[in-house]
């Protein structure tokens, strides 16, 4: 038996739906609370459900009870009908298929496409597809739709095309379901519908004793809606809308467009055939009733704010009591996206200081809601996210990807990735495993095995054999040959022709436990024993089970698989979470509220979200078919917006840049600013709080660095080249030469202008040595060539080195050839990277080393002209003269002294910079004039260096001379950026060119 008339009722927006209606239940039934547990609640979903557990304990001052038994209707399953009455053994219903099998089935189907009709060009862009189709699936099922329907849906003009996405979308239309029956299953989202409607037409013909409340739940599922609309009429069954407002003028209720937060419900009791007059307000205890009314004035402002837009011509003669409505609601508007995510943290850690007080972040924008984590960790908060983590990102899910990373391409970076995540032991020690990562990665280079610089041959056997000839301890040897070993039967897996999906991932997931196992512990206790590990033990064990519905795959595939395995998937954490603080999506929190609701990322495009794409279905192709429009999933937002912005203590935020680009406020915000002008978001409190959270209270400058070490650690050898760093930045010279402070390479570095120099220096230098100048130009062209393919060597295969580099190296050759050609009479080529050193007896024994590019003999004078090489820009004229740049004038004094090999004393009559740009001047002279007085000035200036340095007062400083530093490897260590600020400092240096005559070791710096 049913009523004829549907009992249905909602609590007002300003009250926490969930605690008014634990609070009015308690109160109902406190004569006997045993009376709960005979109630039956239906809930949204089971983070409702569990928002309900938790306003019972509230309400019942944490007194444990037997709570009313609860039914989540949008996760429904088999096992939870038995709170309804309605036996499982009694449906005759296929299982639903598993979600990891239904998406591998999908994706095999999508590859079975023939090649020009969209088929996907590998396993994890069909992965990625089949989670497409299957939310088309389930869209369809859910809005209980036929896919006949189709056919008819494209305007004639788009027939044809719209003819080659049904061809394509044939394999859900009639594959699919093909499939599935043969299988003997379902989709779940049918089977849902099917369970709902079963319980609808159960209680239909045999009302269940006891009380039946559908609570906080819309109807925007049509078998929600009809099991709705069954409950209503149920002798003991109730239906209570959250947030329904019956406040709603006559007119505007009929004019409600999809894009409303009540239209939903409209639908709804249209669906039910009663009148929104007919819908009763709950029967609230006592303070919920005062509560109710004291921020009726606010949910005013709201209804008219969100009116649909042909309606807002009720703002002219809206005149809200703008005092009451805004009490307790503010909105900050923050400069950026992390200063947001800052003021956020500081708002609900401040909250924390009320003793029971609750506080919860709400927000769609995943980024903010990390933002927010990160920065309440500085005062050791974990808060409780219901969204979770995703699980790639998790340890275990990114160790797993380092692994699949480290053997499809084993270089350094994928490589030293994996030793240093916090799992990776190779069955020793964490801290010693850890210690040989950081040893391999400091030292690695200098030891013989090359892990910074160049890239090395991406092979785990090259890596093996370069180990056995580094200069490494042989601890560290066998370790990392043992690591590496390890590794590769997941590296040969990887790179066979073709491999089973099955095999590679048993594969995959055996090396991953073989280098997690520690000393004392299996790499299977490691991986799998955390929370996250956990759930991914489960994720991976259902796809592993549903591999063999897959077939074989190009090996190579696996790693862009495997990340797509694993995206979207989340794990949230049950335990360690603050009791008392939340982040919750707007889904989520419909039926929460908290003391402080902090609404962040009120941003346009993020809440609302901008429209999500179809990928098969126009916008009215949708509303042709009976999908819901983007309008209605606007209606949705705007309407947990509402129900979150009625709570006792709001604060909306938003950020008016994020990553630098301008913001536009979200359209709640702009129709309330035009209501309330006063609520603006200049409030700067918790603004300047935030700043001042890590902002030091004094802030005291730093001297420039002034060491002083003794003269015996200074020094006894250096090459010009380092001479030339000892003029413009000493304390440079005093890192590298005494603190023997070395910057590392750069991991796998790409080609940079040293390499480029040492390159065309080899090559030049090669062709001199074997060239013979009567042979023909074509020949010495070819042999240019062969020299250059020798000196770049692997680096050609590198394509911006073949697009680039190499083009100008055989301009180069050619000029070079070419002017070579015309001074082969007038001079002869002594040497070539040739090699010097100048012994001097000052206060100290000191040796000057160069090594020469090239020194050439003029063939009328004997005298000599010393040739420097330059890929770059050579030094400036007044460099030069200044003495910043005495390379070169050194190398002429070296020569005149006969410091190098195999040449006797001789006068040099030239300094020249070729520099080798193989553009429009691919070899630019620029000789170096008057050539004994820049040899004399770099002598002179060179001995004042040695005589100034040896005086034990005589400070390394840093940077003296700025205009001619340049980029100093060392300005870090010396905190230049500190320092330099200071007005005085940069007043009391001299400029060397406009005062020559200032002393070179003062205080200021040295010049030769």
């Amino acid at each position: 038996m049913t009523r004829s008339a549907p009992t249905v009722f909602t609590i007002s927006p300003g009250l926490s739906f969930a605690d008014a209606l634990a609070r009015s239940l308690l109160h109902r039934h406190r004569d006997n609370p045993l009376a709960l547990s005979h109630i039956r609640i239906l809930l949204p979903n089971r983070r409702s459900a569990r928002a309900l557990r938790e306003a019972f304990l509230r309400a019942n001052s944490g007194v444990p009870l037997l709570l009313p038994r609860m039914m989540p209707v949008g996760d429904v399953e088999e096992d939870s009908l038995d709170i309804t009455g309605l036996a499982s053994d009694s449906l005759d219903l296929p299982p639903a298929i598993l979600e990891t099998e239904r998406l591998f089935l999908l994706a095999r189907l999508t590859l079975g496409i023939p090649q020009g009709q969209g088929r996907p060009s590998s396993l994890a862009g069909a992965l990625k597809l089949a989670r497409d189709l299957a939310r088309l699936i389930d869209s369809v099922h859910t809005e209980r739709l036929d896919f006949a329907q189709l056919q008819d849906l494209a305007p004639e003009e788009l027939a044809a095309h719209w003819q080659h996405t049904l061809t394509f979308l044939e394999v859900i239309t009639e594959q699919w379901p093909k499939l599935l029956a043969s299988l003997g299953k379902i989709d779940p989202s049918l089977r849902r519908n099917r369970l709902l409607d079963a319980l609808t037409a159960q209680w239909r013909t045999n009302p269940p004793k006891g009380e039946i409340i559908a609570a906080g739940t819309t109807g925007s599922i049509p078998a929600t809606a009809d099991l709705l609309a069954a409950i209503a009429r149920l002798p003991n069954g109730t239906v209570i809308l959250p947030g329904f407002d019956p406040m709603i003028a006559d007119d505007d209720w009929e004019a409600l467009d999809p894009g409303h937060p009540q239209y939903l419900m409209k639908q709804l009791l249209q669906h039910m055939g009663m009148s929104r007059h007919e819908v009763a307000h709950w029967p609230l205890a006592e303070t919920d009733q005062a509560q109710s009314q004291k921020y009726a004035e606010r949910v005013d402002l709201l209804r008219t704010a969100l009116l649909p837009a042909d309606r807002v011509v009720r703002w002219n003669s809206f005149k809200p009591d703008l005092e009451k409505a805004l009490k307790g609601l503010t909105r900050i508007d923050c400069d950026s996206q992390g200063e947001e995510a800052g003021v956020i943290a500081l708002l609900l850690r401040e909250a924390l200081e009320t003793p029971g007080k609750r506080a919860a972040l709400i927000t769609p924008d995943r980024r903010l809601a990390r933002q927010v984590r990160a920065e309440l960790a500085r005062w050791g908060l974990q808060i409780d996210d219901s969204a979770g983590d995703p699980i790639d990102r998790s340890a275990v899910g990114t160790f797993l990807r380092l692994v699949v990373a480290a053997a499809a391409d084993p270089g350094p970076i994928s490589l030293l990735a994996l030793m240093k995540h916090p799992l990776a032991a190779a069955g020793h020690d964490r801290a010693v495993f850890r210690a040989l990562a950081r040893r391999l990665d400091r030292h690695g280079g200098r030891e013989g095995y090359a892990v910074r610089g160049a890239r090395p041959e991406a092979s785990l056997d090259a890596l093996i054999d370069s180990i056995r000839t580094a200069a490494m301890e042989e601890d560290d040897q066998t370790m990392l040959a043992d690591f590496f070993n390890l590794l590769k039967p997941l590296e040969t897996a990887l790179h066979q022709p073709e491999a089973d999906v099955t095999a590679l991932m048993t594969c995959h997931l055996d090396v991953a436990q073989a280098i997690a196992q520690s000393h004392d512990k299996s790499g299977a206790d490691r991986l799998w024993r955390l929370e996250s590990g956990e759930h991914l033990a489960t994720a991976l064990a259902d796809a592993l089970a549903a591999t063999p519905l897959l077939h074989s795959i190009p090996a190579d595939q696996y790693p862009a698989f495997f990340d797509a395995l694993l995206e979207g998937q989340m794990v949230r954490p049950r335990y360690g979470s603050h009791p008392r603080l939340a982040i919750l999506g707007p889904i989520e929190a419909r039926l929460h509220h908290a003391d402080l609701m902090v609404l962040g990322g009120l941003n346009e495009g993020t809440w609302p979200a901008a429209p999500a794409h179809d990928p098969w279905l126009s916008r009215k192709m949708r509303a042709d078919f009976g999908l819901p429009d983007e309008d209605r999933r606007l209606g949705q937002s705007a309407h947990d917006f509402m129900q979150a912005a009625t709570a006792p203590h709001v604060i909306l935020t938003r950020a008016s840049k994020v990553d630098g680009t301008p913001t536009v406020p979200s359209r709640w915000l702009s129709r309330l600013q035009v209501l309330a002008p006063t609520l603006s978001g200049a409030n700067l409190r918790f603004r300047s709080l935030y700043r001042e959270l890590d902002r030091p209270h004094k802030i005291t400058p730093t001297d420039p660095p002034r060491p002083t070490p003794p003269l015996e650690a200074r020094p006894k050898a250096l090459s010009v080249t380092q001479v030339e760093l000892w003029v413009r930045d000493p304390y440079a010279l005093y890192a590298r030469h005494i603190l023997k402070l070395q910057a590392l390479d750069p991991l796998e570095a790409e080609p940079d202008a040293l390499e480029k120099g040492t390159i065309f220096h080899d090559a030049l230098d090669q062709f001199l040595r074997l060239w013979d100048r009567t042979s023909s130009d074509e020949t010495a062209k070819a042999l240019m060539e062969d020299c250059g393919r020798a000196a770049f060597g692997a680096a050609l295969t590198r394509p911006a080195i073949w697009a680039f580099w190499w083009p100008r190296f055989l301009s180069v050759g050619h000029r070079f050839i070419e002017i070579e050609r015309g001074r082969q009479a007038a001079c002869e080529t002594l040497a070539t990277e040739r090699k010097g050193a100048l012994e001097l007896n000052t206060h100290q024994p000191f040796t000057l080393i160069a090594r020469a590019d090239r020194i050439d003999r003029h063939q009328d004078t004997g005298a000599l002209e010393i040739i420097d090489y330059k890929t770059g820009s050579p030094p400036q004229k007044k460099q030069i003269e200044a003495g910043f740049a005495p390379q070169l004038p050194l190398e002429g004094w070296m020569a005149q002294e006969g410091a190098f090999e195999g040449i006797a004393p001789t006068p040099v009559s030239a300094l020249s910079f070729w520099q080798l740009r193989g553009t429009r001047e691919p070899v630019n002279i620029q000789p170096v004039k008057p050539v004994e007085a820049r040899i004399d000035d770099a002598r002179a200036g060179f001995f004042h260096l040695l005589d100034r340095f040896s005086r034990a007062d005589t400070p390394y400083l840093s940077n003296p001379r700025p205009a001619f530093a340049g980029y100093g490897e060392y300005d870090h260590l010396a905190r230049v950026a500190e320092w330099t600020q200071l007005p005085d400092l940069a007043a009391d240096a001299p400029d060397p060119l406009s005062d020559p005559s200032a002393d070179p070791a003062s205080d200021k710096g040295d010049t030769p």
